[in-house]
């Protein structure tokens, strides 16, 4: 099994697809799988789709009757999720109808970034060998990593470099908050309160009963 085959068959297994082909933008059909041939007008179908979102991470969906992509299935329904990588293979995934679109659309999309740097890559040395200018080629947008060997750094880099971060620091001043407004604006004291004493009401004294003369 190439390496096509390979990721073409995870996104099939992480969507739980019926099946995944791939075909080239004129509708050739690039994979063996479960198709050995399609139809001009299918593919035409799918093409047209991809065309739609070409150039993007979005997947486009083609509800079609089964036997228009395998000639001895029946009529029931099954939609094809098409997506493009490297802006040449289109990747068609056939699912039942009504599964689930979200997981197809998203087992499609991982499946497309994994192929994008290796088609562009097999694409790019083809073009070489066909002789086609550099201005044409498809570019390789794979990360290119390269990793230095280590250096010995003196005492003389060190300090400089711990010199270059201090003087690089910048010095935020904290504002001087007086004790009396910390005391009344945090939930805790330094020293428990000492409760004031109770102070009653004045009282008034009540006017002398004088007995009545007889």
């Amino acid at each position: 099994m190439s390496q096509l085959d390979e990721v073409v068959e995870h996104i099939r297994r992480d969507a739980d697809a019926l099946y995944t082909f791939v075909l080239s933008r004129r509708g050739q059909l690039v994979t063996r799988g479960a198709l050995q041939e399609i139809s001009p007008v299918t593919s035409g179908a799918l093409t047209a789709a991809a065309d739609v979102v070409a150039g993007s991470d979005r997947v486009a969906t083609v509800r079609l009757a089964h036997h228009e992509l395998l000639p001895d299935a029946g009529s029931e329904p099954v939609d094809c999720h098409v997506g493009v990588a490297a802006e040449r293979a289109v990747v068609c995934l056939v699912m039942r109808g009504g599964g689930d679109v979200r997981r197809a659309s998203a087992a499609l999309q991982v499946g497309l970034r994994a192929l994008e740097p290796m088609l562009t890559r097999a694409l790019s040395k083809a073009d070489q060998k066909k002789g086609v200018p550099s201005s044409k080629r498809v570019k390789d947008t794979a990360p290119q990593i390269s990793v230095e060997p280590a250096r010995k750094v003196g005492s003389s880099t060190l300090k400089a470099i711990e010199k270059e971060m201090r003087e690089g620091e910048q010095h935020v001043p904290s504002p001087h908050i007086p004790r009396e407004v910390l005391r009344t604006t945090l939930p805790w004291r330094s020293t428990p309160p000492t409760p004031e004493p109770a102070t009653l009401p004045p009282t008034t004294a009540a006017p002398p009963t004088t007995k009545p003369k007889r």
